[in-house]
């Protein structure tokens, strides 16, 4: 055997044996829990997977969702006739629609993406409110504006914060509503002067054909051969100024409406104007209707101190006329925000329903011997004054007329 000697096989005891035998059995054992572990792990990733596929799905149909919304939004802001033009929370401009692109005269490929300051006219001034400290949120804006292709258009505007921190800004092109609106304005003018013309005619032609007539008169009397009455040519000739001033004073009154003077702010104690009002009005002492002067507050405000004595003195006095020698005249005033109203009311008739809504239009008048100038003066100074005038329908059952005026200090600031 060539010398070697035989390699022997080790001898296993029981006790190695039995612990070979152990270590089996926990194999065993460990791959039936790993392959039960592995079973359950396989059915919960398969249920995992399940579940996945769910939520895949659903995502997919909100995805799709969300883009058939933000299609849907596209194709609206498109197809509207408004600007809209929105900005981030830095002032960039991120949406853009067509409407917006014609109104500023760019594509919105040159807008998008710009600081919304830099959208500024030749004359360095911003043409979008986003920006602007003096707008107000929701307020509507309307207003001249040189866009980025240098046409001017009349803008019409307001602006919305957004939840992200950005802005909103709502434009409409009301060029052709302004040109329209001219248009219409310079009809109504057209027809108000057709209407004073008529007016003025029927207005002098009465005092004009008196002064005619007279004039006749007295010139047949200074031919005729009889001896002249002097009483008589007295008459003549004082129905002849009488007429003269007449005309003279409707065309005072008509220049005073067409063309009044600025009016002069002077320092002004509304007690004591409405008191001198009151003496004006009966200077004789003959009083006839009763006029109550109460609530007077202290008011010292800047105006045209004669102008507002003729606006109140033409209340007072149209108020005093309408309600008769028994009638009952009160004017008060009442102080509101940066305000103080002058209200006059009577227990008179009150005012036609037909006649309401021309009341403040030159030659509209209900008495016999009145030119209608009246209150169309009052309307325009009290405009001049940044005020307005109303009528309505008094507590004392006659008519209430209010003029409003702001209360400014001599410096004329409220």
């Amino acid at each position: 055997m060539n010398g070697v000697a035989p390699e022997r096989i080790p001898q296993m005891s029981e006790g190695d044996v039995a612990q070979l035998q152990e270590s089996f059995r926990v194999f065993n054992q460990v791959t039936k829990n790993l392959e039960r572990a592995y079973s359950r792990l396989e059915n919960k990733a398969s249920g995992v997977e399940g579940r996945l596929q769910d939520a895949n799905g659903r995502l997919r149909a909100k995805v799709a969702q969300l883009k058939s919304v933000t299609g849907e939004l596209n194709g609206i802001l498109d197809a509207i006739p408004c600007g809209v033009l929105a900005t981030d929370s830095e002032g960039t401009v991120t949406t853009v629609n067509p409407a917006a692109e014609r109104i500023l005269g760019r594509p919105r490929h040159e807008i998008r993406g710009r600081d919304v300051r830099t959208l500024i006219d030749h004359r360095g001034r911003p043409i979008l409110l986003i920006g602007r400290e003096e707008v107000r949120t929701g307020t509507i804006v309307e207003r001249l504006v040189c866009c980025l292709d240098g046409s001017a258009r009349h803008l019409s505007g307001s602006i919305a914060a957004l939840p992200d921190g950005g802005t909103l800004e709502i434009l409409s092109d009301q060029t052709e509503v302004a040109h329209l609106r001219s248009q219409v304005t310079r009809l109504d003018t057209l027809a108000e002067l057709g209407e004073m013309a008529a007016g003025v005619a029927h207005e002098i032609r009465n005092p004009m054909n008196g002064v005619e007539g007279f004039a006749g008169l007295l010139e047949k009397a200074l031919r005729s051969e009889a001896e002249v009455d002097p009483d008589q040519l007295r008459r003549y000739t004082d129905r002849i100024r009488r007429g003269v001033a007449e005309v003279n004073g409707i065309i005072s009154n008509l220049l005073l409406w067409a063309r009044p003077e600025p009016a002069r702010m002077d320092k002004i104690d509304l007690r004591a104007l409405i008191a001198e009002v009151e003496a004006d009005t009966y200077p004789s002492g003959d009083h006839r209707a009763t006029i109550t002067i109460e609530d007077m507050e202290d008011v010292s405000m800047s105006g045209d101190r004669l102008k507002l004595k003729l606006a109140i003195g033409n209340l007072v006095r149209n108020a005093v006329e309408a309600t008769g020698d028994a009638g009952h005249v009160r004017v008060s005033t009442c102080r509101k925000d940066h305000c103080v109203q002058v209200i006059v009311d009577d227990d008179g008739p009150g005012i036609a329903p037909g006649v309401r809504a021309r009341l403040f239009r030159p030659f509209t008048t209900t008495k016999s011997t009145g030119t209608g100038l009246g209150l169309a003066l009052v309307r325009k100074f009290a405009e001049l004054h940044g005020g307005s005038v109303s009528a309505t329908t008094s507590p004392m059952s006659g008519a209430r007329f209010v003029m409003t005026l702001p209360v400014r200090d001599p410096g004329g600031t409220p």
